[in-house]
């Protein structure tokens, strides 16, 4: 039987469902009454899964592809379930989601343009340019979805919950070849026979060489040279924007209650 600083834990993942492990750190020393050191956090993650698996339910992490932050998400294990976390929205709403997944998981950045998301309301029955734009900031709001810059990608949340969904929607949608995890956001080695994919943080551990075609990967021998690669490669496979585009406006944020952590953006 779950122990009180347990169930709180579960509380708080089940208010937020996706926390970064400095969230996660803060709700530890807020339950525990003691900062977390250690294999703490892994131990608290394994006694809740031990207490969640006949439920089929799981605490997993994963890092950001944005920024390399590892990030803890509740989830259920049975995939038919994930689909049910999207029941508050309606079929057109849904319809929007399903477009912009397909989009992201096509293009060769691993994210669409929230102006194209707007737009695309036009082929959607009963679904005005008003709508998309709520629409786009619900799935924001629940985590599904992040923005930056104009751009809209998956959170953790959804690469973590999605995964056998996404696969199913991009053929061409593969893992990275270092940590075995579904790679949207990714750098593809040049070698033209090779195309392996990888995470821009996995290529860092890299000693310049890709591990499957062991071609030397020059130019990504320290970080700002490796930013600077990985920026070129995604410009140079990405169109130019559309003159027509649209200013996105700013979302007003709604607070449910009070918590313990304050929201970190993956």
């Amino acid at each position: 039987m779950a122990d009180e600083q347990e169930k709180q834990v579960l509380q708080y993942l089940l208010y937020k469902p996706l926390m970064s492990s400095k969230e996660l750190e803060k709700v530890y020393a807020f339950v525990f009454k003691n900062q977390a050191r250690g294999n703490d956090i892994r131990d608290l993650i394994k006694s809740l899964n031990d207490l969640l698996k006949p439920a089929q339910l799981a605490v997993k992490s994963r890092l950001c592809e944005d920024n390399n932050d590892e990030y803890f998400a509740l989830i259920s294990l049975i995939e038919s379930e994930a689909a049910k976390h999207t029941s508050e929205f309606s079929a057109a709403e849904l319809d929007l989601f399903k477009w912009i997944m397909k989009e992201i998981i096509s293009s060769e950045t691993g994210s669409v343009s929230s102006t194209d998301c707007i737009n695309h309301s036009a082929d959607i029955p009963k679904l005005s340019k008003t709508d998309a734009q709520k629409t786009l900031d619900k799935f924001i709001a629940a985590q599904w979805l992040k923005e930056r810059e104009g751009e809209v990608s998956f959170t953790v949340r959804t690469l973590l919950e999605m995964e056998p969904v996404l696969k199913k929607l991009g053929d061409d949608l593969g893992d990275c070849v270092i940590c075995n995890k579904l790679a949207v956001k990714k750098f593809v080695c040049p070698e033209t026979s090779c195309g392996a994919k990888f995470h821009r943080y996995c290529i860092s551990k890299l000693k310049l060489k890709c591990p499957n075609c062991n071609r030397v990967l020059s130019g990504l021998d320290d970080e700002n040279n490796l930013s600077q690669t990985f920026a070129s490669q995604t410009l140079s496979q990405t169109p130019s924007a559309s003159s027509t585009e649209e200013p996105r406006r700013r979302r007003s944020g709604v607070r449910r209650g009070r918590s313990a952590v304050e929201s970190d953006s993956d």
